[in-house]
């Protein structure tokens, strides 16, 4: 009986033993020093960029520094270098020094670039043709002259007629298409504006043309619109609904915008005053655009205010608040846009008078008069 203890105390000892030589020797394998094969650096002058990658047999283990914003310092833990290693020759238009020194159990590197920089990197596995990689891009940044601010003079009000062509809109009980009464009125704004210095008025539709909504905003900020109003005429199934309105993006409308301009980080730069969101993850780019399209919808909703405080001398009030909406067509992150509902084409009264050039140029002039407090104000 001892004896068959014995045995299988023995046995168990020896299970032990087996399985801590085997995880000694993955660990060993683990934290085996790889080797260092190349340093490569190539340069691309449209970017400015420089690109530093290091070929590795095995994983790399690293940690880059940026050290006083002056020069990065890139550790290769656990790594030796192969036999006859040749240092890299740099450009000095892009880096002025690589420098290479030996610690106890890391290579050490310092980059030094030729004036200010930004950087990434990111690490690579291995494939069929390159071993594993740590890859540094450095960008030089390029001094910019600082040129004075000019005022500016000039003020681009684009002028959206809701709807058009296949889209007739909302349709009267006397048959009366919003896509004609919204362009009528639109072009009457037009006309207004037109005689006021320092007013630039455009017309995103001209004429009975289907644009598709996204189109409308594209158009808006190729002109480098100041302001975007898109004319409507409302409907609903009480008919006895009455009264103009308006509305600007909702907040919620904001956010999933945000994230559809971070799509294309490269587009979106110019949306927040030219700063890069190359370099800035996902979450803080859309905490940046978030930002730029809070201010882009508080200024809507000043603007929206004033301008319904002139339809109010014209025109019922259907609502006193602004309503906040996800149109499509209010969703530029930076041109303050507002929605008008001038009156209701269901409603057989409002319908009668939306025909009438004197309440179509009344809605006109309405605008036309909050567009002018908005300038004087400094809103736009």
């Amino acid at each position: 009986m001892t004896q068959l203890i014995n045995s299988t105390i023995k046995k168990k000892i020896l299970k032990i033993i087996f399985s801590a030589l085997f995880f000694i020797s993955c660990y060993s394998e683990a934290t085996a020093s790889s080797t260092l094969n190349t340093i490569r650096i190539s340069y691309d002058n449209q970017l400015n960029k420089a690109r530093i990658v290091f070929d590795s047999n095995k994983k790399i283990n690293f940690q880059v520094n940026n050290v006083d914003k002056k020069y990065l310092r890139i550790s290769l833990k656990n790594m030796s270098l192969i036999k006859n290693f040749r240092s890299p020759v740099v450009d000095e238009k892009y880096i002025k020094s690589l420098v290479f020194n030996k610690g106890k159990s890391s290579l050490n590197f310092s980059i030094k670039p030729n004036g200010k920089f930004k950087y990434k990197y990111f690490s690579l596995t291995q494939n069929d043709k390159y071993s594993y990689r740590l890859v540094i891009d450095v960008y030089l940044i390029k001094k910019v002259k600082k040129v004075k601010k000019v005022k500016k003079n000039i003020i681009v009000i684009a002028i959206d007629a809701g709807h058009g062509g296949k889209d007739p809109g909302a349709i009267g009980k006397r048959g009366t298409m919003e896509k004609d009464i919204v362009l009528s009125i639109s072009k009457k704004l037009y006309a207004l504006l037109r005689k006021e210095k320092n007013i630039r008025p455009v017309l995103i539709r001209k004429n009975d043309t289907y644009i598709p909504l996204r189109s409308r905003i594209k158009k808006a900020r190729k002109f480098k619109a100041d302001l975007f109003i898109s004319i409507h005429a409302d409907a609903a199934r009480n008919r006895k609904a009455s009264g103009s309105s308006i509305y600007v993006l909702s907040q919620h409308g904001a956010s999933s915008e945000a994230a559809k301009w971070l799509a294309n980080k490269e587009n979106a730069v110019d949306l927040i005053g030219g700063v890069s969101l190359d370099d800035k993850d996902n979450i803080l780019a859309q905490v940046i655009l978030d930002l730029s399209l809070s201010a882009t919808i508080e200024t809507s909703i000043k603007a929206s205010s004033v301008i319904l405080s002139k339809l109010k001398k014209v025109s019922k009030i259907h609502s006193h608040n602004i309503g906040q909406a996800g149109f499509v067509v209010l969703k530029s992150p930076d041109i303050p846009s507002m929605l008008i509902e001038t009156s209701f084409l269901s409603n057989v009264r409002e319908e009668k008078k939306l025909k009438t050039a004197k309440f179509q140029k009344d809605i006109a002039k309405a605008i036309r008069d909050g567009i002018l407090d908005l300038i004087k104000q400094g809103v736009i």
